[in-house]
């Protein structure tokens, strides 16, 4: 594989954990795949008995959780079919990519192919072990133009110009891309209207950015609570710092960046998945998501 020099240098740096660090830990990428095999009813392989263990401690304090996963991932197939089926695109970079689903390892390709045919597909893993499993799960396909690395969301260029062994191919910057950055801007406290315009940068006209994070809750309210019972837990993870983001933040990332928010602008991802469901206790978790395309410079 080839790489290239990375000019941004948005801080914090070199945030992937190790591997020994995920080895001993739960981590969050695990979690969630835990969460979404109780959701689908399958069981994935690369989720760890402690990873078990504190998904079920966070379903019991938190149960409000176990939604937000499923709805940042039902958001994420969203953000895939928009840019598919409105904008015509069949190149996807996938950030945090989610550990391939059930026995059948199902991944975000999965979904694009039902609508692209063909897709060029990249899935940026965060954790070595939800890279193993991706990169396994795309080379059972045997197709020439999906390929997994590990990155964390501020290593802007590797995921896009990164020349994968399969065939030696790279996305084609020349024509537009989807980029989805779910769940990423609460779990990376660097300055996300960076980020914004370090993407708008690399990625051509007429690409499609779908961005979804934990939002900030009214202090005193149970929403809050249940975030500051999350933070608690997620501290026994290699990624220990949680930052949820208000609206008008996450707002004010696409302002003056060269990025025009489509409808329904920033807003609850219950815009999209429906609210959470009644037989789940406890405040649901604030989530915001906006999908944005890129405008002429």
């Amino acid at each position: 594989m080839h790489s290239t020099p990375d000019p941004y240098f948005l801080t914090p740096r070199g945030t992937v954990p190790d591997l020994q660090a995920e080895a001993d830990n739960p981590t969050i990428g695990r979690i969630n795949g835990f969460f979404l095999d109780e959701a689908f009813g399958v069981r994935s392989d690369g989720v760890f008995v402690a990873d078990r263990e504190l998904a079920k401690r966070i379903d019991a304090d938190v149960p409000g959780y176990r939604w937000c996963v499923l709805a940042q991932q039902r958001f994420l197939y969203d953000v895939i079919a928009f840019a598919a089926e409105k904008r015509g695109i069949s190149q996807f970079v996938v950030l945090r990519a989610p550990l391939p689903l059930g026995p059948e390892r199902k991944t975000p390709y999965t979904l694009a192919k039902a609508y692209a045919g063909a897709p060029s597909m990249v899935l940026v893993a965060r954790e070595k072990v939800l890279f193993g499993q991706q990169h396994t799960a795309l080379a059972e396909l045997e197709v020439e133009q999906a390929a997994a690395v590990t990155a964390a969301v501020h290593e802007v260029q590797w995921p896009l110009h990164q020349v994968h062994e399969r065939g030696g191919w790279s996305l084609d910057l020349s024509t537009p891309v989807c980029l989805t950055m779910v769940a990423d801007p609460a779990h990376w406290p660097g300055d996300v209207t960076a980020l914004m315009r370090a993407y708008h940068e690399e990625l051509p006209l007429g690409s499609v950015i779908g961005v979804s994070t934990l939002g900030t809750a009214p202090p005193g309210s149970a929403a809050a609570a249940a975030l500051d019972d999350l933070a608690r837990h997620f501290a026994l993870t290699p990624e220990p710092q949680l930052t949820p983001r208000s609206l008008a933040e996450v707002g004010s990332w696409f302002e003056g960046t060269g990025w025009t928010l489509e409808p329904p602008g920033v807003a609850p991802v219950s815009q999209w998945c429906g609210p959470q469901p009644s037989d789940i206790s406890g405040p649901e978790l604030p989530v915001w998501g906006a999908i944005a395309t890129r405008d002429a410079s």
